[in-house]
């Protein structure tokens, strides 16, 4: 999990991410194998790099005089390629089939007279060559190595060292680095263009699925892209189209039978008033009060659901402390409590009626309400808690589907009609927050609108 969360979230980050990390692995790979290859000083003598090495001094020494030589020797050589002028060959300690073997490569290799040539194991100290170049820790001294010495001159030998663990960047590992960094760049480089072309129609898409989910405004996109991803989008501008038309369909829909049936209701409880038998007259009344409410309740969840309220700036501690006094003037005993000024951008009325349903809620069932608005370092908590009977567990969920009455108490006669909680859901949802309910201890119930803090400013 800690892994993932480092990666790169983007496409573009990732396909990036895993070309550097192959790049990285493939030199680690071959540094091993190049370390491995390289597990003797009789081995690295045999390589074809300390053949290159002598091959590219050999000529110059030759062609220059002996005061240019030791200016050369003195710029060509560090710790780890080492070389020497002497009127001498250098004073060998042992010579070995291998030794040998080296000797016998260089004479064919460099067109050398086996008469020139000196090859075999020395005992190597600090002061020789140019050892004296090397970090102190990087060996240890004396060591055993292998010597070089090739006659330039009757008193001009040129010796050339090579000593145990010699795995070290090498100019043709520099070269290959160089070579594969460049081609790395061109690879990444027309990766990165690739996955930016497909990449950035996705990313489109997904922001206008964001803003359509957030107040359901079609924003027809251009068609980009592959064409696979070109479908995609096509699909999505029909979608939020039809999304748009059913939702429109539905609200109007409603609202025209809202409209409707007001005549007919309005007439039928004139008749009933005229009814001359009391309990008669009552329960006519009462049912056709029912209708009118359920036509009310039904609406107001369709405004529920509705992200056409434009967004404002609001004091949030403020908008929920006018809810609730006005819930006290009706004499409701309801708490407030907001420590400071929290400014929100919301669609105001919206969040206004949800929290007026979840109080009047809890009033209804439970005589009373505590509410607090607290900010955190990541969100916003509008808390409405209770001590009431309560939900079960089991019906927690259930209880933010629309029409959803849970207890005998909750009836359409003495309470709502199951759209309050579906209301606040709705609104709670087109702010991209969370709704939460959880049993109260010891009773009732905690009601939590969790609101993102990055439309928040500090007040």
């Amino acid at each position: 999990m800690r892994i993932a969360r480092l990666l790169p979230q983007s496409i573009t980050g990732q396909m990036m991410a895993v070309l550097a990390a192959s790049f990285v692995l493939l030199l680690a790979a071959l540094t091993v194998l190049e370390f491995l290859e390289f597990d003797s000083v009789a081995d690295t003598a045999n390589s074809d790099f300390t053949v290159r090495r002598l091959s590219r001094v050999l000529p110059i020494i030759q062609s220059i005089g002996p005061q240019e030589t030791t200016a050369y020797l003195e710029r060509v050589s560090h710790c780890h390629d080492g070389y020497a002028m002497s009127d001498a060959p250098y004073a060998l300690l042992q010579i070995t089939d291998e030794t040998t073997a080296f000797q016998s490569k260089l004479v064919r290799e460099l067109s050398i007279d086996e008469a020139n040539i000196r090859a075999g194991f020395a005992t190597l100290y600090q002061d020789d060559f140019s050892y004296r170049d090397c970090a102190a820790d990087e060996m240890s001294f004396p060591l055993q190595g292998i010597v070089v010495s090739i006659r330039i001159a009757p008193d001009r030998w040129l010796s050339a060292e090579v000593h145990p663990h010699e795995w070290h960047l090498t100019p043709g590992m520099s070269d290959w680095l160089l070579r594969s960094g460049a081609a790395f760049l061109i690879i990444g480089g027309i990766a990165v263009l690739f996955v930016r072309r497909v990449s950035q129609p996705f990313k489109t898409l997904t922001d206008a699925a964001g803003s359509f989910a957030a107040d359901f405004e079609v924003s027809e996109l251009a068609e980009t892209g592959p064409p696979d991803v070109r479908h995609a989008i096509r699909s999505f501008n029909l979608m939020q189209q039809q999304v748009r038309d059913e939702m429109g369909r539905r609200t109007h829909t409603l609202a025209a039978i809202s409209h409707d049936i007001r005549s007919p209701l309005t007439a039928l409880r004139v008749k009933a008033e005229l009814i001359e038998n009391e309990e008669l007259r009552a329960d006519q009344i009462a049912s056709i009060e029912k209708m009118e409410r359920i036509t009310a309740s039904a609406l107001a969840f369709l405004k529920g659901e509705s992200r056409s309220e434009p967004k404002r700036t609001v004091d949030l501690g403020a908008l929920v402390e006018s809810v609730c006094d006005d819930q006290s003037e009706t004499g409701a005993a309801v708490r407030f409590t907001c420590t400071k000024a929290i400014h929100y951008s919301c669609r105001a009325d919206a969040l206004a009626r949800a929290v007026n349903n979840l109080i009047e809620n809890a009033v209804k069932y439970a005589g009373g309400a505590a509410v607090s608005v607290e900010q955190s370092e990541n969100d916003i908590e509008i808390v409405v808690a209770d001590r009431g009977p309560g939900i079960s567990a089991d019906e927690l969920t259930r209880a933010l589907e629309p029409f959803e009455r849970l207890s005998v108490a909750r009836n359409s006669n003495t309470g709502g009609f199951g759209l309050g909680l579906a209301i606040v859901k709705a609104v709670t949802e087109g702010h991209e927050g969370i709704l939460s309910i959880e049993p109260n201890v010891p009773t009732g119930l905690v009601v939590t609108i969790w609101l993102p803090r990055s439309e928040t400013s500090r007040g």
